[in-house]
């Protein structure tokens, strides 16, 4: 496949990386993608269809995204052979300013590269040469708060999304519902259609199940609910999961350790 990473580093709550790949290629588990921190995309160069929840979309180079904690999202590359040159910067929860979150969370999720944004990537990759790793760490996550601060000033771009009005419908209802004990009845249930329908449907699109969905998106949310203090066994109960046996499984598969390493 060819990846050459440029530089990637984790420090505390960020996880930095600029990659190049001469052939880029789907990576089939990436179809099951999600996370429970933010993610800032920028695509250098390259081409390839880009899946967020309910919005289909083209990438080119120049385009940038800004991913949500939870969000479903994977990229197909299709037959494309262009290289591919991106940054990925994902950071957790008081990483950065409370505010610079809210602002950002408000609005759309897709921007068009600034000037200012591409010099303050290039210094990324000055500050990860370096020797010192709490220096470095430190300097990248005052470069990513300029970053965003950059991105909250930037008007959204107008990039034509593709929404797919089935899988809007679904992603609506179970984001209204994280808290209820969901099942897949319930679902069709409620937008009046039938088991084998909305299954095939959202798992041709998604790339996963409606239940393994339904699953990530409630751990994903009950994970911030513990990380802001909540106690687990009262957010296993709050998010609808019958015993705590289940939801300490399910929170390790989806989070990657326990509710009370958090």
């Amino acid at each position: 496949m060819g990846e050459t990473h440029m530089f990637e580093f984790c420090y505390d709550l960020l996880d930095l990386a600029h990659r190049y790949e001469k052939s880029p290629e789907t990576k089939p588990d990436f179809a099951k993608h999600y996370h429970d921190f933010y993610e800032l995309l920028y695509f250098a160069s390259g081409e390839c269809e880009f899946v967020m929840e309910d919005v289909r979309c083209r990438f080119y180079a120049g385009d940038v995204v800004f991913i949500l904690p939870g969000e479903h999202h994977y990229l197909d590359f299709g037959s494309s052979a262009a290289p591919c040159e991106s940054w990925s910067l994902k950071f957790g929860d008081g990483a950065i300013p409370e505010f610079l979150i809210t602002r950002l969370s408000r609005k759309d999720k897709f921007y068009t590269v600034t000037a200012r944004m591409k010099r303050l990537l290039s210094e990324l990759d000055v500050i990860a040469d370096g020797d010192d790793e709490n220096e470095r760490g430190v300097l990248a996550g005052c470069k990513l708060v300029e970053l965003l601060v950059e991105l909250s000033k930037t008007p959204c771009s107008d990039k034509p999304l593709r929404k797919n009005k089935t899988i809007a419908r679904i992603v609506e209802y179970v984001d209204a519902h994280l808290r209820d004990p969901l099942t897949l009845a319930d679902i069709c249930g409620e937008l009046r259609l039938s088991q084998s329908y909305l299954s095939n449907k959202f798992s041709e699109y998604m790339k996963v199940s409606v239940i393994q969905y339904v699953r990530i998106k409630k751990i994903v949310a009950a994970h911030r609910c513990i990380v802001f203090g909540e106690r687990p066994t009262k957010v296993a109960k709050d998010f609808g999961f019958s015993d705590y046996s289940t939801f300490y499984r399910a929170y390790m598969k989806v989070i990657g350790r326990s509710p009370q390493e958090a």
